[in-house]
């Protein structure tokens, strides 16, 4: 039984329209093995077995490198500009002075804040000149004697 060239065509294009609305998933970050996380155990485990477990860290403190940060994050995406963040895992290990680990904490997505940025602009001081002021303010700044001049 042959089917019709006109149906082929039409469910070839079906299935590529269709397998064009599933999303990509993507990984980012730090992969944290669960396992690795469970060995961890405060007031016994060393900076350098942390680092031989988890790897370096996504991330440290920024005025204390006691604190690192894994993160690994999931996102959904559609198309370019359909982003969407699926699942978030951060594991944050607290070392004391003597470089044991003193906390371990693990936050999910659930835990999350959205950061919204500031849209305001930074003032910066000084003149604004236009065009015209600045090609005035160049006239008799360069000449062929330059060189001559600076010394």
């Amino acid at each position: 039984m042959r089917f019709p060239v006109k149906l082929h065509t039409a469910s070839l294009a079906l299935l590529l329209f269709a397998g064009a609305c599933v999303p990509t998933v993507q990984q980012h970050g730090q992969r944290i093995d669960p396992e690795a996380v469970a060995r961890i155990r405060p007031g016994v485990t060393s900076r350098e077995e942390v680092f031989r477990l988890m790897g370096s860290p996504s991330a440290t403190a920024t005025f204390d490198d006691r604190r690192w940060y894994y993160v690994t994050q999931t996102v959904e995406k559609k198309s370019f500009y359909q982003k969407r963040l699926t699942d978030q895992r951060v594991v944050i290990v607290e070392f004391d002075e003597r470089g044991i680990v003193r906390n371990l904490e693990e936050r999910g997505l659930e835990q999350a804040r959205a950061v919204e940025p500031v849209a305001d602009e930074t003032p910066t001081m000084g003149n604004e000149f236009s065009l015209l002021e600045q090609l005035i303010g160049n006239i008799g700044r360069f000449s062929r004697n330059a060189d001559n001049a600076s010394r």
